[in-house]
């Protein structure tokens, strides 16, 4: 039979003789035979010669390599993928395609970091006609890339408004980070392989996902910080109090604290201020208290005021910085 060209053939078997017998036509009523040729299957890159990137690892930012296929579906895929480096190319197989188009993705256990070539080596559709690819013929290729990451360059994990929570990147700049802060979800850009934020207020700061320019892929992350109010101190409810101590009295000195206990402070008595003069530091003292509230009880004469504070989390100092509301001082 003819096979040679796809098509309908039709056959007509009009004389049959044998070694003994001649044709008799009389006798012999002519057969005819339909035969039916299938067109062999194809398979095309959409965008032979197109250059795709992938991830090392499986997440987003993989590109799909899109093929066109030629016959009767279903189809079956033998795919070739071989390495830059490697002698012997890995073999896909894709079975039940029911288009004529499939977006190919490639599976991640053969891919290493470099550039693949990826070309069609069979395809077959539902007559079970099959048609192998020529060597030479169109392919794609396939770049995959290693995924970025980020790092936190401070082990700990709890901060204090006003400090520098800093991360290392590692991929090709720019990259975009993606974060979130008190549950909302936020984006930023950084042109280097650092990563700084300000702890501008108090809440929880959490790194979810990193992506770079050059692969586009987006690895997932979970770097969490958590950001807390500096401790504060009040004396007296915050008013200022004079109070008059007789001989051999007491004066109560109440210390109210905000933030996580326990905390630690140290206060100073001074002279009372006069007109025209400076006060002078008498004496320094430092206090542990585990509650939120502290009483001291003090027979000294002075100006008491609070110049340290430190909670389990965050430290102030008035010698380091102006704090936002002065202490209220309380003379006795």
């Amino acid at each position: 039979m003819d096979t040679s060209k796809a098509g309908t053939y039709e056959y007509k078997f009009s004389e049959l003789s044998d070694g003994l017998y001649d044709h008799e036509a009389k006798k012999f009523t002519p057969l005819f035979l339909e035969q039916k040729v299938n067109r062999k299957p194809a398979a095309h890159f959409i965008k032979p010669g197109q250059s795709y990137k992938y991830c090392k690892e499986e997440l987003a930012g993989d590109e799909v390599i899109p093929i066109k296929l030629e016959g009767v579906p279903p189809f079956s895929l033998e795919i070739d993928i071989k390495h830059q480096s490697s002698s012997r190319p890995e073999t896909v197989k894709v079975v039940n395609i029911e288009s004529n188009h499939y977006d190919f993705r490639i599976p991640h256990r053969v891919l290493s970091l470099g550039i693949h070539q990826v070309s069609v080596r069979k395809v077959r559709d539902s007559h079970g006609c099959q048609q192998k690819t020529e060597y030479g013929a169109p392919h794609v290729q396939v770049q995959v890339y290693d995924v970025p990451t980020i790092y936190a360059l401070d082990s700990r994990t709890d901060y204090c408004v006003g400090e520098r929570i800093s991360y290392t990147l590692s991929g090709t700049a720019p990259f975009e980070i993606f974060y979130t802060f008190e549950g909302v979800q936020r984006k930023a850009k950084s042109v280097s392989t650092t990563f700084k934020r300000i702890a501008e207020k108090p809440g929880n700061f959490t790194i979810t996902a990193v992506s770079d320019k050059a692969s586009d892929c987006k690895a997932r992350s979970q770097i969490s910080k958590l950001i807390h109010e500096m401790p504060s101190v009040k004396i007296s409810k915050g008013k200022q109090v004079e109070v008059d101590i007789h001989e051999g009295g007491q004066a109560e000195i109440l210390f109210e604290f905000w933030g996580s206990p326990p905390f630690e402070f140290t206060y100073t008595r001074s002279t009372n201020a006069r007109k025209g003069q400076k006060s002078q530091v008498l004496e320094t003292r430092h206090e542990v208290s585990y509650e939120h509230s502290k009483t001291i009880q003090s027979s000294q004469e002075g100006t008491y005021e609070v110049v340290a504070i430190k909670d389990k989390f965050c430290s102030f100092s008035t010698q380091r910085a102006e704090m936002e509301s002065r202490q209220r001082l309380i003379q006795l």
